[in-house]
């Protein structure tokens, strides 16, 4: 069997609903790995919000982070593949300016391991404030003096459809963007063009594997790219329909050792 390079999206899709690893998975990740196969991680989460699971796994691969605007190696400060796409500031200050009588729970933007955020309130998850180096609270357009890795806007799904409508009406040519759903609807801003097929192929680029050869397990519409892009696209049980559509395969769900499941049938583990 060709080697394969395993790709895992975190939220909904590795990680169970309580954001913890099943044991079956993790021992089945390992077995691949002992067969030769690659393991790796492409999530919308920053490195400080996802490294724990990375260490968990005892990977040694590269990663993808703020749904493919980050690419680096946590192991190797020398790996040259890396890269950062950003937004550029001046389009960060036209899209606050476009939002600023819009009643939205909060706006929050990330440089790298800086959080920005316009209220200190409990309208967006508590975990952008772990292993933050800083966090500044207040005018955003004021307080962001660098190109951003993410802007995020947090409200009620009647503005965020305007700020949808307004991003494919005037801007999108220059930024990209991903919904957020369930307990957080969001509407997040990155860098034209930019998803997480574009790390999961630079890191196939790094490691030496064919398009054909990468297996990408996602849930959500952020993972559609991946899914399209990767040789064998496979959408958890509890993956949204967009999801479902564009995958090859359809497993079992986050709840159900869904990875391990097909990984199991079909790489002979």
């Amino acid at each position: 069997m060709e080697k394969k390079l395993i790709v895992l999206d975190l939220d909904g899709t590795t990680l169970k609903d309580d954001q913890t690893i099943s044991k079956r998975t993790a021992q089945t990740l390992q077995k691949a790995r002992d067969h030769g196969h690659e393991v790796m991680i492409a999530t919308g989460r920053p490195y400080r919000l996802s490294a724990l699971y990375y260490k968990e796994l005892a990977l040694s691969t590269p990663i993808v982070n703020f749904n493919g605007a980050v690419f680096h190696h946590p192991l190797n400060v020398d790996f040259t593949d890396s890269y950062h796409h950003s937004i550029d500031l001046a389009i960060v200050r036209e899209l606050l300016d476009f939002t600023l009588d819009f009643p939205l729970s909060n706006i929050a933007a990330e440089i790298q391991d800086s959080v920005f955020l316009k209220e200190s309130n409990d309208s967006v998850p508590e975990t952008f404030r772990s292993g933050v180096r800083q966090i500044f609270i207040g005018d955003l357009k004021n307080n962001i003096q660098a190109d951003p890795t993410s802007l995020l806007f947090f409200g009620q799904k009647k503005e965020l459809e305007r700020i949808s409508m307004h991003l494919d009406h005037s801007l999108s040519e220059v930024i990209s963007y991903h919904t957020w759903g369930a307990s957080w609807p969001a509407v997040e801003v990155v860098k034209h063009g930019i998803h997480k097929a574009v790390g999961v192929k630079a890191a196939a680029n790094a490691l030496g594997f064919d398009r054909k050869d990468i297996i990408a397990f996602g849930d959500e519409t952020n993972d559609l790219e991946m899914l399209d892009y990767a040789g064998v696209g496979v959408a958890m049980g509890n993956a949204v329909a967009e999801a479902k559509n564009v995958a090859n395969s359809i497993t079992a769900s986050n709840e159900e050792d869904g990875i391990a499941l097909y990984l199991e049938e079909n790489l002979s583990l």
